[in-house]
């Protein structure tokens, strides 16, 4: 039987996705490699949607705690706020339950993500075949 990993795993895993693909895009000047950074990005995306779905989110109860609250006599938006926060983050995670929607969704966008990626890789072809460089230095000239 294998153990469940923790989500913070997964959130650590998304967030060094994350960093690797927005420094790809700031810091590199091949087109290539911008289109690769992009979809990193929107992968670590998809790894975050995935790991948060194992949580119980739900706006009604997240209401009703404030209601709670609000009923208790807790009105300072601040005390509503902290008390709410701490109450909200005491959300159990359960690897048994996995919400289907956030799976639906991820496999959508993973379709649409990669006829977004076909597209941009079409544009790359076509200014290398105008302008014989993917360097994005020397296409300065957006002229045709």
């Amino acid at each position: 039987m294998a153990l469940p990993v923790s989500p913070g795993l997964y959130l650590g895993v998304a967030a060094i996705l994350y960093g690797i693909g927005l420094y790809t895009v700031a810091t590199k000047r091949n087109l290539i490699k911008i289109v690769i950074g992009v979809e990193i990005l929107v992968n670590a995306v998809h790894l975050n949607l995935i790991a948060l779905s194992a949580y119980r989110w739900a706006l009604q109860w997240m209401q009703e705690v404030y209601t709670l609250l609000y009923n208790f006599g807790y009105t300072d938006p601040a005390t509503l706020t902290l008390y709410g926060g701490l109450l909200v983050s005491t959300v159990q995670y359960n690897p048994l339950f996995v919400d289907p929607l956030a799976h639906s969704i991820v496999m959508t966008s993973i379709v649409l993500a990669s006829c977004v990626t076909a597209v941009a890789l079409a544009f790359v072809v076509a200014l290398y075949r105008h302008y014989g460089t993917l360097d994005v230095q020397k296409m300065r000239r957006l002229k045709w």
